[in-house]
């Protein structure tokens, strides 16, 4: 069993997509499935639609992309963005919000045990965006990039915060399709006059997860690892980088 720290379950995810492991059962109600081999749909939608021209020369986006799943009973239920912000308005306060973004372990905080659930599905949504969205090579572009003096898990803290300040947000907010295909999607925050005060600063001294000596791992393996398949229809092989 690992800590439930951000760095090591991103050790573990990565662990498992280099070693052709499908299941990561690190957490007793949750289940992480590796998207191996590109199987995964940030893989096989990165690059159409808006993304064909943000991902010219990023050859392996989705390299390291992985499912959540709440295990309830005999059912498994993936963990999307409404759930993991409806479960934590009902169940979370701010503080205990905030604590998950700094990157403390929820099994430390003193939590009952359906409270620290619910922050455990906090953290490992924010990891995902930390994992496959930002900068490199395998991460899908971001309007919280860490070159900007963002971090990605922006994205999803800035909803937690509007919607624990108007908890009836969440239902008015627009839906669109993701360039992977998938509905139902929730746009991102953008730097707008309404969003400006739930979006982490670039002044901020919270940095990225993915940084260091484990954002090199990352590289490393990505490099090692063959391209995204789907890269060569898109863009016509590897000349296309200089077109």
């Amino acid at each position: 069993m690992i800590r439930m720290l951000p760095e090591e379950i991103a050790r573990a995810i990565l662990d498992a997509h280099r070693d052709g492991v499908e299941t990561v059962s690190c957490i007793h109600h949750l289940r992480i499935e590796p998207q191996l081999m590109y199987s995964g749909l940030m893989a096989k939608g990165a690059y159409r639609g808006w993304k064909r021209a943000k991902h010219r020369g990023r050859r392996k986006v989705g390299c390291f992309d992985f499912k959540i799943f709440v295990l309830d009973d005999d059912r498994a239920s993936p963990l999307v963005h409404q759930r993991v912000i409806s479960d934590a308005i009902r169940c979370l306060d701010v503080r205990t919000i905030e604590s998950v973004f700094d990157g403390h372990d929820p099994l430390e905080m003193q939590l009952t045990p359906e409270r620290a659930k619910v922050a455990q599905e906090v953290q490992l949504a924010m990891l995902e965006q930390e994992v496959n969205w930002g900068d490199e090579s395998f991460q899908s572009w971001t309007l919280f990039p860490p070159s900007k003096g963002r971090r990605p898990r922006d994205f999803i803290m800035a909803y937690l915060r509007r919607c624990m300040e108007d908890p009836g947000f969440l239902g008015g907010a627009s839906r669109m399709i993701a360039a992977s295909g998938s509905r139902g999607v929730l746009p991102p925050p953008k730097a707008q006059p309404e969003w400006s005060k739930y979006i982490e600063p670039t002044t901020s001294r919270r940095r990225p997860w993915l940084a260091g000596s484990l954002l090199k791992q990352f590289i490393e393996a990505a490099e090692s690892m063959p391209d995204n398949p789907y890269y060569a229809d898109a863009y016509g092989g590897r000349d296309a980088d200089d077109e």
